[in-house]
């Protein structure tokens, strides 16, 4: 699948609650994290929007924002349909905005194990990472719907849909930093790379 064809979007929507502050724009060293996000993303895909319910004018300076069409912060669900909606490709590929390393290959390797799903989303050895996922706008109808009944579970709606799983081997690609002592240890294990990406 041509890169061009698919539309990533960076998942910023949450409250980020444990983070205490708005994780997309935790500063990593000297950059909002969601801009390392968007780095790694935009190789794989021909756009990207960033799904967002708060501080839209900073995520917008760069990036066509995209708000849940509900503002209850009902999950990652809302901003995907929301995001679905307004996507110019059949195709979009999600990441959250807090999981700096995922892989290089993400969107290669979902579309390759779509095995003419609608649908594909990434797991490691120990879990499934639901949150980074293919999906196809054809899936607006059934998502519209799910959401309807008030469900909000994501991996329960895409085992609904018969999604694939795609196995990656590498399991710190999918570290998340869901507190400030997660960001303290990134940024001690991860020095500043971003003069090697200019």
């Amino acid at each position: 699948m041509d890169r061009s064809s698919i539309t990533g979007v960076i998942l910023a929507g949450g409250r980020s609650s444990r983070m205490g502050e708005d994780k997309g724009l935790i500063d990593i060293h000297g950059q909002p994290l969601f801009e390392h996000i968007a780095q790694r993303l935009r190789p794989q895909v021909g756009d990207i929007l960033i799904s967002c319910n708060l501080n839209s004018e900073r995520y917008g300076r760069d990036f066509q924002t995209v708000p849940d069409i509900k503002q209850d912060f009902s999950g990652p669900l809302a901003g995907m349909l929301a995001a679905l909606s307004v996507s110019k490709t059949e195709w979009v590929l999600f990441v959250p905005c807090d999981v700096p390393a995922f892989p290089v290959d993400l969107s290669e390797m979902l579309s390759v194990g779509l095995s003419g799903q609608k649908a594909a989303y990434a797991r490691d050895t120990e879990r499934e990472h639901p949150t980074l996922c293919l999906l196809n706008r054809s899936l607006i109808p059934a998502l519209t719907t799910y959401l309807k009944n008030g469900d909000r579970k994501l991996m329960i709606f895409l085992h609904s849909i018969g999604a694939k799983s795609v196995l990656f081997s590498d399991s710190a690609a999918f570290s998340n930093l869901n507190t400030p002592e997660d960001v303290a240890n990134w940024k001690t294990h991860n020095p500043d790379l971003s003069q090697d990406d200019k």
